[in-house]
């Protein structure tokens, strides 16, 4: 039964001191990408509700994701912590908003208007504060996807607030930036840095690092990796003739990684759209696999999402098919980057990117000098066999795509 949790005297002193940090006023927890932000989360979880004797209807850890809602919960039973302690923040938004707010949720074609919600809900709070605040504790994943009004209300419905943040996973424009968090809740500056990531082997800790553009930051991030090199696979990027050999080498990469039951996978996606569209076409070819409203994390089977989902979430491999240019076109190059960083960020030792030669993003042109250094290997289509390095263009032009047949595999 695969549980990511790992056992409390496997942690670090520097984890450890974050798990422990006094309850006296609000903590902000910064870490980069495999650092245990999550791990930490759930141990200060069970900690502060020994310390506190605090009833589990008395705390919650909220999560901005279904899907990071359900991977947490997959392991709470490990602590003793009850699953329904974990649950998005807009569900319990909607929740309150059905429970003491008159008339229907708002809403904008045909879903809930979360951020009215939000606003809705704060005002409600505001008006009819108690002395006595809702819970004892409340614990926040991925922080920096909450907006400022999030901040608000956990403020009026907490004792005490821990937020985990990365502002380098920050994939949504509506979310915040540390200062933002700082100042909602009242503090000065972070109260620990989880300064090491133990997760992410050296090859993908170069790959991602490609995609921050400044330099000190990207040098700090570089330096904070402390897992040796074991893994003898370098990233791949293969460069497809067309769409159909993109699908078909996807496929062979999943027929050989899932001989290896104890290999976790995700394929990662851009949009959701296009998340079914995939996964019906996987399973055609008779490999299964689970999408965000049936995933498990007590099995092996390869999860497929769109990159928002996979947030918090750790694998042994990513495979991210469909970098091109048609997948980011509404997205601009800053977010693009950090969706990018995200995904690869969910993998611990090998990750597989494909694109159609000649549609590819712009932003695949940084991986080159890894490719240069042995640290990512490089394969263009080719008549007879895929071969290391990039033809030049005009030589093997890619097949444009007629219309999003992606939707249609």
């Amino acid at each position: 039964m695969p549980i990511w949790l790992i056992p409390r005297d496997e942690l670090t002193p520097e984890q450890l001191r974050a798990i422990e940090l006094s309850p006296n006023e609000h903590r902000v927890v910064f870490g980069a990408p495999g650092s245990g932000k999550t791990q930490v989360l759930l141990y200060r979880a069970r900690y502060l509700m020994d310390t506190w004797k605090v009833d589990p209807e008395r705390f919650r850890i909220f999560v901005f994701t279904n899907v990071l809602k359900n991977y947490i919960r997959a392991a709470v039973h490990l602590l003793n912590l009850p699953e329904n302690c974990v649950m998005g923040f807009d569900k319990w938004c909607m929740d309150y908003y059905r429970a003491h707010i008159p008339g229907p949720l708002p809403m904008i074609d045909g879903v809930p208007n979360f951020s009215e919600i939000r606003q809705r809900v704060l005002e409600k709070l505001t008006r009819s504060r108690s002395p006595v605040p809702m819970f004892d504790f409340v614990l926040v994943d991925e922080g920096q996807d909450l907006d400022g009004n999030s901040f608000d209300i956990l403020r009026a419905v907490a004792r005490h607030l821990t937020v985990c943040i990365d502002h380098k996973q920050q994939i949504y424009e509506r979310g915040s930036t540390k200062q933002d968090i700082l100042k909602r809740l009242g503090l000065n500056q972070v109260n620990m840095s989880l300064l090491e990531s133990f997760r992410c082997c050296p090859f993908i800790v170069k790959l991602s690092a490609r995609l921050i553009d400044d330099a000190k930051e990207r040098e700090a991030y570089l330096n904070q990796s402390r897992t040796f090199q074991t893994e003898k696979e370098t990233p791949l990027l293969y460069l497809a003739s067309d769409f159909e050999d993109e699908k078909r080498r996807l496929i062979e990469i999943l027929r050989v990684r899932t001989l290896n039951q104890d290999e976790s996978i995700a394929i990662l996606l851009p949009t959701k759209r296009k998340v079914y569209g995939f996964a019906q076409g996987i399973r055609e070819a008779g490999i299964e696999v689970e999408t965000p409203k049936e995933m498990k994390f007590t099995n092996n089977l390869p999860k497929i999402m769109p990159y928002p989902s996979a947030k918090g979430l750790t694998f042994d491999t990513v495979l991210m098919p469909r970098l091109v240019q048609s997948s980011f076109s509404q997205i601009d190059a800053s977010r693009v980057l950090r969706l990018l960083f995200v995904g690869i960020t969910r993998a611990t030792k090998w990750v597989y990117l494909s694109a159609c030669q000649g549609q590819e993003i712009t932003v695949l042109e940084r991986l080159n000098s890894l490719a240069a250094e042995n640290a990512m290997t490089i394969q263009t289509w080719s008549p007879t066999a895929p071969h290391k390095g990039r033809k030049p263009r005009d030589e093997e032009p890619g097949s444009p795509e007629t219309g999003d047949i992606l939707d249609l595999l």
